[in-house]
């Protein structure tokens, strides 16, 4: 299974097949954002990407989401689509959730410079942020209004502004 059918499987709940696939594709629009960004993103020739690119900036603008596809892993899921973004130098594990208007940000200067580097199965909720070179954990999740700028370690819960840790086996499980 490539990444594109691994995001459509998560976002859908169903396997991808062309004549549903593409229906879905039609009236779905962060469906057709991740497929374009994925296309994009593994395609050889230089002119496709291009065209592709352009499609996905144009749906990226009217739905506010700022995302690139080439250091993110396969099975994304955009639950209420508007409004996210994600630094294009941030490293993002498999089977991650982006809720409506995170962000995953850079710091610039300091002794946190840098981009997050999020592990697999991490949930991050509405209006969460994240910055700076950290690291999240494997099976985190970070609730809705969150200020995250520390590394946080695996089975996590981030709740909070100044954020504060707690332990949980499978923290985003229902959210897989």
């Amino acid at each position: 299974m490539n990444k594109w059918q691994a995001d459509y499987k998560r976002m859908s709940g169903l396997t991808w097949n062309w004549i549903e696939g593409a229906i879905r594709l039609l009236f779905r629009p962060h469906l057709r954002f991740c497929f374009y960004g994925r296309i994009a993103s593994g395609c050889k020739v230089k002119t496709t990407a291009i065209l592709f690119n352009i499609a996905k900036r144009q749906l990226g603008q009217k739905y506010g989401l700022e995302i690139e596809f080439t250091n993110i892993g396969e099975g994304i899921n955009l639950i209420h689509p508007f409004n996210i973004t994600v630094n294009a130098g941030s490293v993002i594990g498999k089977n991650a959730t982006l809720f409506k208007g995170c962000t995953i940000g850079s710091i610039r200067s300091g002794k946190r410079a840098g981009v997050p580097t999020i592990g697999d199965n991490v949930t991050i909720c509405t209006n969460a942020f994240v910055c700076g070179g950290i690291r999240i954990g494997n099976n985190v999740l970070i609730a809705a209004n969150a200020f995250i700028n520390f590394d946080v370690p695996d089975n996590s819960i981030v709740i909070g502004n100044p954020a504060i840790i707690r332990y949980k086996e499978n923290p985003s499980q229902d959210y897989l």
